[in-house]
């Protein structure tokens, strides 16, 4: 039984290793020149249309995360709930204890996504 546990821990590992090395970016030294002065750089003023632009694209980011949360732990609670349905005694009691780190979590998470909102919403009002 820890056998097929473990192996079902390195592939799950194993493939969030692969995403997230195909997901992170290269950086290959050399390829920009060395010769930018950033006392040169000066910014522009930046214009109402511009912050409306940042907070259209700031807003379709947070729903994106939302989104993807929201499915993500609905997916998890199905399997909790499954295996929680199929399991023994003794892994009930097991499955109990994986609830509580799992609530706190998404807690957090719908906290966050809708605290961020907020706080936009407050800005672009302030502004």
């Amino acid at each position: 039984m820890k056998n097929k546990t473990l192996l079902k821990t390195l592939k799950i590992i194993t493939i969030l290793a692969i995403i997230i090395f195909l997901f992170t970016p290269i950086c290959l030294a050399g390829g920009t020149p060395t010769t930018i002065d950033p006392n040169e750089w000066k910014p522009d003023d930046l214009g109402m249309q511009d912050y409306d632009e940042v907070v259209d694209v700031a807003v379709v980011i947070i729903a994106v995360i939302r989104y993807v949360g929201v499915a993500v732990s609905i997916i998890v609670l199905l399997i909790i709930g499954i295996k929680y349905m199929t399991g023994t005694v003794q892994e009930k009691a097991e499955y109990k204890k994986t609830m509580i780190p799992y609530l706190i979590g998404v807690f957090i998470f719908f906290a966050l996504s809708q605290i961020l909102p907020l706080i936009i919403g407050l800005i672009a009002d302030f502004e």
